[in-house]
């Protein structure tokens, strides 16, 4: 028998754990127990944000959650739980970059000015950031949020447009590399690992670009996006994997005296972390 990929164990897992009177949702027709009946009952508060502005009026959109947004393990539920609790009072904004700075991320100085999810910041350009944060010094800091995904997005092969990767290279990318102080690629290669590089490709001297993945995610494709980003951290700090494990291990020591949180973020690490 076949060695379970990392996402059917996790999906197992949570659907055995998960209240047999609220799961069963359809998937192509077909009962699952790791899908709710309604996309609420995957919220830990049971709570879903409308609008894509966490913090701010900036973006002025409203989120669209995907089909799969029932999924115990939706990536895109998984990202809005962990950031929106630290948002609901200003007086939690900074426990943020403080565990950010506790795992390793370069961040100096800057206060919140706001948070967004599901930033699109150039429509003809398309790359939706998960999670985007622009501090009161104007640097920015970006999420690309993964849980229990095969890979990184790349590109495919639109036979009704054969040429359309190469005519937005010409168009938008070549410029954006050009001027990218953190990317120096061809077409090639930016194609090579397209979700990755759109994402840094957006970054201006100063950004941080993140891509968070759990640890224990072993799937070939998550691996090699991580050892591309490896390599453009070895020359720049600012392009960082960084793990689940170790963000939530990090902020559950920073909020052990806020009992509020620390209920919210237990029952977080409880669904999503322990099961790994």
């Amino acid at each position: 028998m076949a060695e379970k990929s990392f996402a059917k164990r996790i999906q197992d897992a949570m659907g055995e754990r998960a209240p047999k009177e609220l799961t069963g949702g359809l998937w192509r027709n077909i009962e699952r127990n790791h899908i709710y009946k309604d996309k609420k009952y995957n919220f830990i508060d049971e709570v879903y944000p409308d609008d894509c502005d966490a913090k701010g009026q900036f973006y002025g959109e409203k989120i669209e959650y995907h089909n799969g947004a029932a999924h115990l393990n939706s990536s895109q539920v998984m990202c809005i739980n962990f950031f929106k609790k630290i948002f609901e009072k200003d007086e939690w904004n900074g426990i943020l970059l403080k565990t950010l700075k506790s795992v390793g991320v370069p961040i100096v100085s800057g206060k919140i000015k706001y948070a967004i999810f599901e930033y699109v910041p150039e429509s003809k350009e398309g790359t939706n950031f998960d999670f985007y944060v622009i501090l009161d010094n104007n640097s920015c800091v970006s999420f690309e949020v993964k849980y229990t995904e095969a890979e990184f997005g790349g590109i495919s092969v639109d036979e009704e447009y054969p040429d359309r990767y190469k005519r937005k290279w010409t168009n938008v990318y070549e410029k954006k590399v050009r001027e990218c102080p953190y990317l120096n690629c061809n077409q090639g290669e930016f194609y090579s690992e397209y979700q990755i590089n759109r994402n840094i490709c957006l970054a201006k001297e100063g950004d941080i670009v993140l891509f968070l993945t759990p640890r224990a995610n072993d799937a070939k494709g998550i691996l090699r996006g991580r050892k591309y980003i490896d390599s453009c951290t070895s020359s720049n700090s600012n392009i960082m994997n960084i793990y689940w494990e170790d963000v939530v291990k990090a902020l559950m020591k920073i909020i052990v005296n806020e009992p509020e949180l620390m209920d919210y973020y237990g029952k977080f690490k409880k669904k999503y972390i322990d099961i790994l």
